[in-house]
């Protein structure tokens, strides 16, 4: 089927062209076509109901007038063409050019291009002139959570208790996937449930849609369990995707992330861009990576395997490092093979898919400063709950004014759920926890080139305070991060001023103390009591302050207090306050103690199975210019147990205390 070139961006279908009468010139020998891109356009990883556009250029590089008479689309449907300007035919001077606009958006039943544009002109070398139009459109994925390379590992589970897991699964291809049948092989100890699902197949569009399945472990009996989960779909590559089952028993566990590398948008011939691969060790057997093969491919990837010379503890990952340096316009692909001593997963495979292009990369520069800060800068010491703002306006590029721009977080301390609010050149990154972010700038010129750079900027944010408590915690039957989860919330509560010993034992404040309002003198800081003021006799004032109370899940809640007063106890408290209607309700809280900026003491996935419950997490000594933190395990059921009650000072601490800080209870 052929589609006429859209004037002033309106399609005309079919065969037909304009023309006009257009200025009067003679024509010659030496009128030369030149097309840029000259050998194809390439769309790389458009998906089903998007759109995505490529400009192509049209000049004349002779020394007589280039008469192009018209331009058609010689393909599928999916593929249409505009430009602005003038009627047919256009005559071009020497050096005269114009540009064409190619959109491409793909539908389930044509995914990829397959045609060419047509330009007929009085090149007498070209007068038909066929640019071809490619795609990369990846077929229909199946992508679970956990992979089959991570497992479904149940840990010990004692015979007549159940646990359950959930497995998610989605498409990361392009063209919907369709799921046929789901089957769970594997002994009787094993249940499984497909949430929401009446039927196959089970339809998922790429991107956010997804199929839940719950998986449940009663063991009757001790020992090593095995099964599969086992998916049949139209992904052509894995028309049958199985999901090991290991339960009652740890083996070696490679997680790959990302298993597909992507050098997308193009990179520029004869330049060299990398993406790195993490390699994580998901078990508590250690992971040995004995070594990476490339299984197929062109020389214009390489690799680097780095951080693999020790087996690999829990949690602990090694990084492969994938270059790109292409030496020609066009596609390319690879395979790589990572050796380990996963049973499951012994050969791991990371596919390599590159774009290159003769454009020129733009150069991306980044900078930051602190919301409402006068300097920019690269390097940002900031403080927990600071807003950063990134700019990236300096970005430039040799052959475009137009830039797209792309921020990511490469890292964050651990438990961040900030996400980047971006607005064109510019983001904003709410630093709502202690620790080091890096956030990185890609940009993107009217070509589709990605900037050669990935420019990097570090927020190192530091508690200001002395002491500085952070609360977060996570609810494993809230699976996603909303506006909607549960409420835990931050005690602190001051016990006694001063050295002396039998308060010491007994404690002064109460958990839940709010006092008295006229005077505001409660003894515990919390979402009711924020800002008390504690007045410390031969000291002056305490100032305590609850700087962020969440309500909806995750955290984080901090409390601080900066100059502490001398052989000073405090206690510090979790309280399940709501559940926000998740079932099963446990919820894992994890606290830190930040001391001059400093983390001094951590408790993590501590355990709260339903509103009311109450926990006596930690007991904090300031001895004046230092402090002793000593972790309790005090807990209760119920607010009844523990509102007015005060907290708990073991005798075992207390001798502690004593012999770190005598100067504290000296008579």
């Amino acid at each position: 089927m052929k589609y006429a070139i859209e004037l002033s961006s309106i399609l005309v279908a079919g065969s037909i062209f304009l023309s006009g009468c257009g200025p009067t010139y003679e024509e010659g020998s030496d009128a030369r076509l030149r097309v840029n891109p000259a050998n194809q356009v390439t769309f790389s990883r458009v998906r089903t109901g998007e759109t995505r556009t490529q400009p192509v250029m049209i000049s004349n590089v002779g020394h007589d007038p280039l008469k192009v008479s018209h331009i058609e689309w010689r393909g599928a449907e999916n593929v249409r063409l505009s430009v602005e300007g003038s009627s047919f035919p256009r005559i071009l001077d020497t050096r005269g050019q114009f540009s064409i606009a190619v959109h491409f958006a793909p539908t389930t039943t044509s995914p990829t291009p397959d045609g060419v544009i047509r330009i007929y002109s009085n090149d007498i070398n070209h007068p038909e002139y066929d640019l071809p139009v490619v795609a990369q459109q990846l077929a229909p994925q199946i992508h679970v959570v956990p992979s089959a390379e991570e497992k479904l590992i149940f840990g010990q589970v004692d015979a007549g208790q159940t646990a359950t897991k959930t497995v998610v699964v989605t498409n990361s291809g392009d063209l919907p996937l369709e799921i046929s049948q789901v089957a769970l092989q594997a002994p009787s100890d094993f249940s499984y449930e497909v949430v929401g699902v009446s039927g196959y197949p089970v339809s998922l569009l790429s991107g956010e849609s997804r199929m839940d399945i719950k998986v449940s472990f009663t063991p009757s009996s001790t020992g090593r369990m095995e099964g599969n989960l086992v998916f049949h779909s139209n992904d052509p590559s894995h028309p049958t995707y199985t999901l090991p089952i290991v339960a009652n028993s740890d083996t070696p566990c490679i997680k790959v992330q990302p298993v597909i590398v992507e050098f997308n948008p193009a990179v520029s011939v004869n330049t060299t861009a990398t993406r790195d691969v993490t390699l994580t060790s998901c078990s508590s057997v250690p992971l040995t990576i004995t070594s990476v093969m490339k299984a197929s491919g062109e020389a214009v990837f390489g690799y680097e395997l780095i951080g693999a010379d020790e087996p690999l503890s829990e949690g602990e990952s090694a990084t492969l490092k994938i270059s790109y340096t292409p030496d020609r316009e066009g596609t390319h692909k690879a395979e790589y093979v990572v050796v380990n001593n996963d049973p499951l997963q012994p050969n791991a495979t990371v596919t390599v898919m590159g774009t290159s292009s003769a454009n020129q990369c733009p150069t991306a520069v980044a900078r930051a400063r602190i919301l409402a800060a006068s300097d920019w800068g690269r390097t940002i010491d900031a403080a927990p709950l600071d807003t950063i703002t990134f700019d990236g306006a300096l970005s430039h590029d040799v052959e475009s004014n137009t830039l797209k721009y792309y921020w990511t977080i490469r890292s964050a301390p651990k438990d961040s759920t900030s996400k980047l609010a971006i607005s064109d050149a510019q983001a904003t990154l709410f630093a709502d926890l202690a620790g080091t972010y890096v956030v990185c700038l890609n940009v993107e010129d009217s070509g589709g080139m990605l900037s050669c750079n990935e420019d990097c900027l570090t927020v190192t944010a530091i508690p200001r305070e002395t002491i500085h408590l952070q609360l977060v915690w996570h609810t494993p039957a809230d699976l996603v991060s909303d506006d909607d989860g549960t409420d835990l919330d931050l005690h602190f509560v001051r016990m006694l001023q001063g050295n002396d010993t039998q308060n010491a034992r007994q404690g002064i404040g109460t958990w839940g103390d709010k006092g008295i309002a006229v005077l505001n003198d409660g003894t515990d800081v919390y979402f009711e009591n924020r800002e008390p003021v504690w007045s410390v006799e031969g000291f002056g004032n305490e100032l305590p302050s609850l700087d962020r109370d969440d309500k909806d899940g995750d955290g984080p809640e901090n409390i601080n207090l900066d100059n502490p007063s001398p052989c000073t106890w405090y206690a510090i408290g979790v309280h399940y306050y709501q559940d926000a209607g998740f079932m099963p309700s446990l919820s894992y809280a994890t606290l830190r103690v930040y001391i001059d900026g400093k983390l001094l003491h951590e408790q993590a996935n501590v355990s709260l199975a339903q509103t009311g419950a109450f926990k006596q997490l930690a007991l904090l000594h300031w001895n004046g210019s230092s402090a002793h933190i000593y972790k309790t395990t005090y807990a209760y059921t119920s607010d009844d147990e523990w509102i007015g009650k005060e907290p708990i000072i073991p005798e075992d601490v207390l001798e502690k205390a004593k012999a770190s800080s005598p100067q504290c209870f000296e008579k």
